[in-house]
């Protein structure tokens, strides 16, 4: 458990210096409600009281202070993101699909014959890999049973939302060229990564790809334009991430031009057309909560099915941030009891 602590501490504390900006953010945002389980305020105010006092990083100022960002996390966290999976008893192996880099994550209790699932990692669309983000994608896998795909795509600036869109293209189809069945399978993304799968999918789509049987978006960035009542509303409340910095993330990934495109905002996307089941899950936390209630609706008007689930007091991506709460627990227990109701099974 001291171990897990740290870790976590460790995690946060990374994930919340690069969200935060100077000015130091109002008390408020680290305040949790009576109305959460004694757990998740266990988790969270441990996690808080290191991000109140984190100092705010400055915006990089080209690709190589990005580049160097991106490196100083990854070497920071890693070792903290290992001991933190550990017990969950995954194996990990690196494999290439589609000439994409990706990390298999099989779990010790491995349902033989199930196909995968697809996981896209969040990060502000510049920060972490397969590997850091890894702890998502192992929980998904731990309670579902089945192997997790991880896509390690380039993040911005070396990369933008084409290269991003295109490689997990090429992942989905090097999986199908191998025989899977594209109804078998579910993806599912975190923050920048939710909205990176909802984007991919829409571009199957347009293409005439087969599409998956299932998503699960995770807080998805749905909208990168900052665009939404509670980027207002919840500016003073969210305890992770701010307009300023996001912006960062998002002016490198996509031009402004292009930052309404539906395959960089999937919020925007045609949903009178086809679309999977999806599962958007979130927090009251969160300024991205207009986005979840956004993309929902958009996806409930062109008649397609859509669950939004959202959790009291909770901050971004809570599944993984207070991964022992009970909170989280049940999330992933309805994100795989989701899949399980609407993947096809393989016979």
């Amino acid at each position: 458990m001291k171990v897990f602590i740290a870790a976590l501490l460790t995690f946060g504390a990374a994930t919340a210096g690069f969200a935060q900006s100077a000015p130091a953010q109002p008390d408020s945002r680290f305040t949790l409600p009576g109305t959460v389980s004694p757990a998740a305020a266990a988790e969270l105010k441990m996690i808080f009281g290191l991000w109140r006092g984190g100092k705010a990083p400055a915006k990089p100022s080209g690709p190589a202070d990005w580049k160097a960002s991106y490196d100083q996390l990854e070497t920071m966290i890693e070792p903290f993101v290992a001991a933190t999976v550990k017990p969950l008893g995954i194996i990990e192996t690196p494999d290439r699909l589609g000439d994409v880099p990706v990390l298999r994550l099989r779990p010790a209790r491995y349902k033989t014959g199930t196909a995968p699932l697809i996981y896209v990692h969040g990060g502000g669309y510049v920060s972490f890999s397969a590997k850091t983000s890894r702890l998502t994608g192992a929980l998904l896998a731990a309670a579902s049973g089945r192997e997790v795909i991880s896509i390690d795509y380039t993040v911005a600036p070396q990369g933008n939302w084409r290269t991003a869109t295109d490689q997990v293209l090429a992942v989905w189809k090097a999986l199908i060229a191998a025989g899977a069945k594209p109804a078998t399978i579910g993806m599912f993304g975190d923050s920048a990564g939710g909205g990176l799968v909802a984007g991919s999918v829409l571009k199957m789509r347009d293409q005439g790809l087969p599409l998956p049987g299932a998503l699960l978006l995770l807080s998805p960035w749905s909208d990168i334009t900052a665009t939404g009542d509670t980027y207002t509303t919840l500016a003073a409340a969210d305890p992770s991430l701010n307009t300023e910095s996001l912006s960062w993330g998002a002016d490198v990934y996509a031009a402004p031009a292009d930052q309404k495109n539906p395959y960089v905002s999937p919020v925007y996307g045609d949903y009178s057309k086809a679309f999977p089941p999806t599962l958007i899950q979130g927090g009251t936390r969160e300024i991205f909560l207009s986005n979840f209630v956004r993309h929902y609706q958009a996806i409930r008007s062109g008649g397609h099915e859509a669950v939004l689930d959202i959790y009291e007091g909770m901050p971004h991506v809570f599944q993984t941030l207070a991964s022992h709460s009970p909170e989280s627990r049940l999330a992933v227990a309805r994100a795989v009891a989701f899949f399980d109701a609407h993947l096809a099974h393989t016979k």
